[in-house]
């Protein structure tokens, strides 16, 4: 019979990290309204993409939810299914935390409510209805999802292996934000690829037939959002800095974040690609180690 003292040795051991688990992180972030309005390296360029991708996130996962959860019925796999639930629950938590970073934006009188409607419907009336009954003409919400989860996921990994996250550079309550959301891309980054692939006998024509137009939209979107950005900040800004901050920008932030994904990204073309193939799990593994919340 074990010893009150072994039974407490036994609930403080910690479990082995398992990214198939895909937890659910109860996180609670809190934003400084305090930071500089150019916050990453006091340019313009990389604080608006950054600031782009906050407002693109939360329409973003819940197209992602939804593209997956349409067929949860036709999933029989039982570690699928759990795996589509936390896959869920954490791009729930996603959509919030980056939203609360709104109330800092608009605080600070930027006004994207027509861009993030764009978004949303571009996404939830548009794209989700695409669909030719009779035809193979359907999932695209599916593919687009598993497309766009590509991009997460590299970006999730430059954010570790890349991007300067140096204190100095970039508020800690960011870098945190950022660095959390990574780690959980990296974990779930083959959920919806499954899922695609459990659904759609046709997945591979329509991931590499997708992907080119996916990658357009997402890129222009981005652009579209930071010019939006700068061009409201446009009092803030001095035009004789913006080359040198523009070249800043381009070898700096943008340039890591894209540093491995261009092969990356290719190998998504390639008829046996999975996700999983790029292993990079222990940079989630490594960053939650010693997380309260993990």
């Amino acid at each position: 019979m074990a010893t009150t003292t072994q039974k407490k040795v036994k609930e403080t051991v910690k479990k082995d990290y398992d990214p198939s688990e895909i937890k659910v992180r109860r996180v609670n972030f809190q934003f400084s309204d305090k930071n500089k309005r150019f916050y990453y390296k006091d340019n313009p360029f990389s604080t608006h993409f950054i600031n782009v991708l906050h407002i693109l996130f939360p329409t973003g996962e819940r197209f992602f939810v939804n593209s997956v959860l349409k067929h949860q019925k036709e999933i029989k796999d039982e570690k699928l299914k759990k795996q589509v639930r936390n896959f869920c629950g954490q791009e729930g938590i996603h959509s919030s935390m980056h939203e609360r970073f709104w109330n800092i934006l608009k605080a600070k009188g930027y006004n994207f409510e027509g861009y993030e409607n764009h978004i949303d419907k571009l996404l939830h009336k548009v794209v989700a209805k695409i669909e030719v009954e009779g035809t193979k003409i359907n999932n695209i919400d599916l593919v687009a999802t598993a497309c766009l989860e590509h991009f997460t996921a590299l970006f999730g990994h430059a954010i570790f292996e890349h991007v300067d996250t140096n204190p100095k550079y970039v508020p800690e309550d960011m870098a945190e934000l950022f660095k959390w959301h990574a780690s959980e891309e990296i974990e779930h980054k083959n959920v919806a690829y499954d899922v695609m692939q459990l659904v759609d006998e046709d997945e591979y024509a329509k991931r590499i037939a997708f992907m080119p137009l996916a990658t357009v939209i997402l890129y222009f979107y981005l652009t579209v959002g930071t010019l939006m950005l700068m061009y409201q900040d446009r009092k803030y800004i001095k035009v004789s800095r913006l080359p040198k901050q523009f070249y800043q920008f381009a070898t700096g932030l943008f340039s890591e974040l894209h540093r491995d994904l261009v092969s990356e990204y290719f190998s998504f073309f390639k008829k046996d690609f999975h996700p999983s193939n790029l292993n990079d799990y222990h940079l989630a593994e490594e960053f939650f180690k010693d997380k309260a919340y993990a």
